[in-house]
């Protein structure tokens, strides 16, 4: 059998208690200065029993002197002593004067800076917003009046900073003071007056802005998914239309050309003619000029007018000699014309083939060409497509900044989780005070708030509802309205944020829509898209992860499309008359961004196969010249790889027509001399007998070999 030993309970001696229950009491004082301050009952019959008759004093109280208190005993009578101590009331003047003076000090400095406190912070957010400078001609806030007024709001414009995107003449807010001085902004009316729209500027209202990491990232991807789809572009444009490049019909049929490379090989041989015989017409020219000048008397004198024998004699004599001479240069020119004949056999032969290869070459780059029935037309249509995909993109880049920041100030507007309270460990025994029970009503105002908010003048009008920091407190999504015109351009939005922690809608819903505006997109120096006027309408969907989708159409007018050239120029001029074809189109669009997959986007139109239907349309007219052209820079390609040896064989052909010109000259001049011959012997044969003359005429027949 086991025995319990009890465990001895730790004490501490009564001395160590408290001065407040140290202290001897009358049974009075002990009734008012800790029964009396004392509210649960418990904790009064605990107190009491532990206050016995003081042996020192008659009629008094107190908790003996040298007795040892049970621990936990000890414990809660510090405990109840600490809560009779906190009910002490007292005024201290010092630190009462000081919390005075600072408040003092608060109203005064609120009073003075509280329109350049407010202003600040106005032109601070407006300016963060717009990324232009934004001035304030007049502020007012009056705390106790529960108003803000400003006069003469003016937000400049980013992209023209001598000019305001608007100017408003007056905004009046009216607050509720009573949640103002909870710390909340209450709007509960605003009013807006003489707003202007697109007003000159004194000063530049350009500011420097720093861009967010991730806008500058999304803009490189959309600059790079531009760069890409116009690479992609000129590769299918290159990759369609280069089999009727003339450059690239020679590379295919390259390896069937004979011209080219005989051309090489008979070039050495043709030149090393040429070389040889180059001079040999001039000098047979040179030759048979100077016998020409030796006889030019003989030939051209008139012997019908001649009467005197001797003279008749003394000619007939000169033109012996000269037909003894005449003899021997027949004979050199006949040498030349057949030594010139052995040496050019071979090279006439390699003309002859040459000339035949290259008509050989032609008519096979012919039979080439004359395949090109038909143009094909593969994926024009898609790269039409992908061009205006990257104007697109262009335009997305441009506006994508806006709808973020949309989406970053609607995520302003989202309900904050509530924090969880700190884990606590639980109390044994829980007790309180005596007091009053406090009921609150529900807390339906935020910290900020614009319950109603409407302005409008000519040409423009705003709205906002429900507008607050907390929208759970107010069970109601934020709506925001505006519609105005500037300049003929009409323009209306709407939006609806939704920034309740419980809902089946998304954070950001909007539609724009806007007409008459002029739209200029320009890619680079080569790709530009410039529409007179322009209509456009979309919805954006934004979440709180900072992903959304914008989904709209885009409807130009007065459209022109520059595109950059590319070879061969003749199919360059039909893709080019057939983008100026469109002058109207209409774009549906889809556009999004998700962390998960990024920026995306694609279009809806029937702009790819009407720009294919056109394309081929005009391409089947154009066929004749565009066969034409190609036929005619192919042959000057083909004639540049064969002009060298051409030249040699013109050279040759050139010396052949002189030696053949030099020996038909000196076969004139020897029939000059036999007129000038008979001329002589017809007048001899008057004056010295027929028996003379016919002798003479022999012998000068003898000479001339007849």
């Amino acid at each position: 059998m086991k025995t319990t030993v009890a465990k001895t309970q730790k004490t501490v001696p009564a001395k160590k208690l408290p001065g407040l229950l140290k202290k001897s009491y009358t049974r009075k004082q002990f009734e008012k200065k800790i029964l009396k301050k004392i509210y649960v009952a418990a904790d009064k019959e605990f107190i009491n029993n532990y206050f016995t008759a003081d042996a020192d004093k008659t009629d008094s109280v107190r908790i003996p002197k040298n007795s040892e208190i049970v621990k936990a005993d000890f414990i809660r009578l510090k405990t109840i002593a600490k809560e009779i101590r906190q009910q002490k009331f007292g005024i201290k003047l010092i630190p009462l004067a000081a919390l005075v003076g600072a408040i003092v000090a608060v109203c005064v400095v609120v009073g003075m800076f509280k329109n350049i406190i407010v202003k600040r912070a106005i032109v601070a957010g407006m300016q963060s917003a717009f990324q232009a400078k934004t001035d304030i001609g007049y502020l007012d806030f009056q705390i106790f009046g529960a108003k803000l007024t400003i006069k003469d709001l003016q937000q400049a414009n980013k992209n023209d900073v001598m000019k305001n995107i608007f100017q408003v003449g007056e905004i009046t807010f009216d607050f509720n003071l009573t949640e103002l001085l909870c710390g909340k902004f209450d709007a509960e009316n605003i009013t807006v007056a003489d707003v202007l729209i697109g007003t000159e500027r004194k000063t530049s209202g350009y500011i420097p802005i720093k861009q967010k990491r991730e806008e500058k990232q999304n803009e490189s991807r959309i600059a790079d998914m531009q760069k890409a789809l116009l690479a992609d572009v000129q590769k299918t444009l290159s990759d369609t239309f280069a089999e009727y490049n003339p450059q690239t019909i020679i590379e295919n049929v390259e390896s069937n050309l004979k011209s080219p490379a005989m051309a090489e090989s008979t070039k050495t041989a043709i030149e090393e003619t040429v070389a040889k015989w180059k001079d040999t017409p001039q000098s047979m020219e040179k030759s048979i000029r100077e016998f020409s000048s030796s006889v030019d008397t003989l030939i051209k004198t008139d012997w019908a007018g001649v009467k005197d024998p001797v003279k008749l004699k003394e000619a007939l004599d000169a033109i012996n000699a000269a037909v003894v001479q005449g003899k021997n240069i027949k004979t050199q020119t006949e040498k030349i014309a057949a030594d010139f004949k052995s040496d050019t056999e071979t090279a006439e032969r390699l003309s002859k083939e040459i000339g035949a290869a290259i008509a050989s070459d032609k008519a096979l780059i012919d039979k080439e060409i004359a395949k090109f029935k038909t143009l094909k037309n593969d994926g024009i249509g898609g790269v039409f497509n992908k061009v205006l995909t990257a104007f697109m993109y262009n335009l997305f880049g441009t506006y994508y900044p806006y709808v973020q920041k949309g989406i970053d100030t609607a995520l302003q507007f989202k309900s904050k989780a509530a924090p969880k309270p700190a884990k606590k460990k639980a109390k044994k025994v829980s007790r309180r005070m005596k007091g009053t029970d406090i009921y609150y009503k529900n807390d339906t105002v935020p910290k900020f708030l614009i319950e109603n908010a409407y302005g409008s003048g000519a040409n423009w009008s705003v709205s906002a509802k429900e507008v607050s920091s907390d929208p759970d407190k107010r069970g109601k999504p934020a709506e925001l309205s505006a519609a105005f015109a500037v300049k003929g351009i009409d323009n209306a939005i709407s939006a609806v944020i939704d920034g309740r922690r419980k809902t089946d809608n998304p954070l950001l819903s909007a539609k724009y829509s806007g007409s008459g505006f002029p739209l200029s997109l320009k890619i680079d120096d080569a790709y530009s898209l410039a529409a007179r006027s322009s209509a456009l309408s979309c919805t954006v969907l934004g979440d709180d992860d900072g992903s959304f989708r914008v989904q709209g159409a885009l409807d130009m007018r007065g459209m022109k499309i520059a595109t950059p050239s590319f070879e061969p120029a003749p199919v360059y001029e039909i893709y080019r008359k057939a983008t100026e074809r469109f002058t109207a189109l209409k774009v549906g669009f889809t556009a999004g961004y998700a962390l998960e997959s990024g920026i995306v986007l694609s279009i809806d139109t029937d702009a790819a196969e009407r720009f294919a239907e056109i394309f081929q349309s005009m391409l089947a007219s154009e066929l004749t010249s565009l066969t034409a052209s190609a036929r005619e820079k192919v042959n000057e390609l083909l004639a540049e790889k064969t002009g060298g040896v051409s030249a040699e064989i013109a050279k040759l052909t050139d010396i052949q027509n002189g030696i053949k010109l030099q020996e038909a000259n000196f076969g004139d001049m020897n029939a000059a001399l036999e007129k000038a011959q008979r001329d002589i012997l017809k007048q001899l044969a008057g004056q010295a007998g027929s028996d003379a003359v016919q002798k003479a005429a022999g012998a000068l027949k003898g000479l001339f070999g007849r």
